[in-house]
């Protein structure tokens, strides 16, 4: 974690010299994490699904609800990114989007479809954008960052959500047996 302007921000993955970054395998990437989690997270039953780690902490249905709001940000991101360098790219009140997003009261099946159908097109985005795209850079919270950093940043992120929620509710083989 690293602290500027008043912000504590995590950095969930190291920085890779971008020229050794190639958009296909960080579409692939992506889409191995969709791939892996798409099959336990269908075995979570509606209840299940609904119930916080513990007390004051997300339900499921809000984790996966703050990953889409990181797919939702992190998509104008990554596509204003390639437009323009430099750009100031503002940070969200991820406590603020979960809340006001109801995801809690909406059904899982809803919520985990959304989650999906925005990561195919975040996925598909990456596998298209311009090897030399990856170097741009932009301005988050104050710290420059590369393209290719923000992408690969962002599916540590959703790894890390995800490795979280499956020791909470327990792996596929552990539901189904």
């Amino acid at each position: 974690m690293i602290y500027i302007r008043g912000v504590w921000m995590v950095k969930y993955a190291s920085e890779t010299e971008t020229g050794l970054l190639e958009p296909a395998e960080l579409r692939e990437r992506l889409a191995a994490v969709l791939r892996g989690a798409m099959p336990w997270l269908a075995t979570i039953s509606e209840a299940e699904a609904s119930v916080p780690e513990q007390e004051g902490k997300w339900s499921a249905k809000q984790v996966i609800g703050h990953l889409i709001d990181s797919a939702v940000n992190n998509l104008g991101r990554m596509v204003r990114m390639q437009i323009e360098e430099g750009l100031s790219l503002t940070g969200y009140e991820q406590m603020a989007w979960v809340r006001l997003q109801h995801y809690a009261e909406r059904e899982w099946a809803q919520v985990l479809g959304l989650w999906f159908a925005l990561n195919e097109q975040v996925a598909w985005m990456i596998g298209h954008l311009e090897k030399t795209r990856l170097a741009n850079q932009g301005m988050v919270e104050g710290e420059v960052v590369t393209l290719g950093f923000l992408i690969e940043d962002y599916v540590a992120h959703m790894e890390h959500h995800l490795r979280l929620m499956r020791l909470w509710l327990g792996t596929g083989a552990e539901r189904l047996g």
